[in-house]
């Protein structure tokens, strides 16, 4: 057993995983979209410019144990890119490797991370005087708050920031949609309407030459989006996943 599913026997011997949630009560994932999400992992493992260190598959049982903790269910799109890989190494002091990360300068977390980072903002989506600074770009994608328990963190950027996906969207946007949000990032941004979108879209970027390699490889190895500062930015996307008319 992995390091990671043992750390999720942490979390599951917490709670009862006969409390989830019907599938019934959300609307039924495409048949295909497992396939699809295969399809753009794969052309991205082939386009992104390094190793990606990616971690072994979750099991069903890591993602029900997950699921639990968050009191949410994921997606169809992510749990398919989960039960490919349990996300990518991340780097420590044991082991100082930097993966090329599936969101550029970071790499995507692993499901004992995911809960990990979820678990530090517990608390702040009561502190409402936080929200008076929050945008949602586009206009009401994202709901206009500091935090919210809906917004489930794929990344982390070491500094409280993160990538993920908004089980909680604004009155416009879309559940699942792909999202900017952290203790920096007062400007939620939409990057795609879901996973899927995001990994095709991202495919498409990397297709058309955006794909730059750092050019400290030994300091600060790993690659960005031509026309952004490292992070992935959010004018390279399309936030409903097709190109404006």
């Amino acid at each position: 057993m992995s390091d990671e599913q043992t750390g999720l026997r942490r979390y599951g011997g917490l709670m009862d995983l006969g409390r989830l949630f019907r599938r019934g009560s959300q609307d039924p994932a495409p048949a295909d979209t497992g396939d699809r999400v295969h399809a753009a992992f794969h052309r991205l493992v082939a386009l992104i410019p390094g190793d990606m260190l990616l971690n072994p598959p979750a099991t069903e049982a890591d993602i029900a144990v997950a699921e639990a903790h968050l009191g949410q269910r994921f997606p169809a799109d992510v749990r398919a890119l989960y039960l490919l890989h349990d996300g990518q190494h991340q780097y420590t002091l044991a082991d100082p490797r930097w993966a090329f990360g599936l969101f550029a300068e970071s790499a995507f977390l692993s499901l004992t991370e995911v809960l990990t980072n979820w678990d530090t903002w517990d608390g702040f989506d009561e502190q409402t005087d936080m929200d008076e600074f929050a945008t949602s770009t586009p206009a009401n994608f994202v709901q206009e708050k500091y935090s919210t328990r809906g917004w489930i963190p794929l990344t982390h950027d070491g500094s409280g920031n993160h990538i993920g996906i908004d089980l909680a969207p604004g009155r416009a946007g879309r559940s699942g949609q792909v999202i900017t949000f952290g203790a920096d990032d007062d400007e939620h941004q939409v990057l795609a309407p879901s996973l899927l979108s995001y990994l095709e879209q991202l495919g498409d970027l990397l297709d058309a030459g955006y794909a730059t390699v750092s050019d400290d490889v030994e300091n600060e190895p790993g690659w960005y989006l031509r026309g952004s500062n490292g992070a992935i930015d959010a004018r390279l996307f399309h936030a409903t996943g097709t190109a404006p008319a």
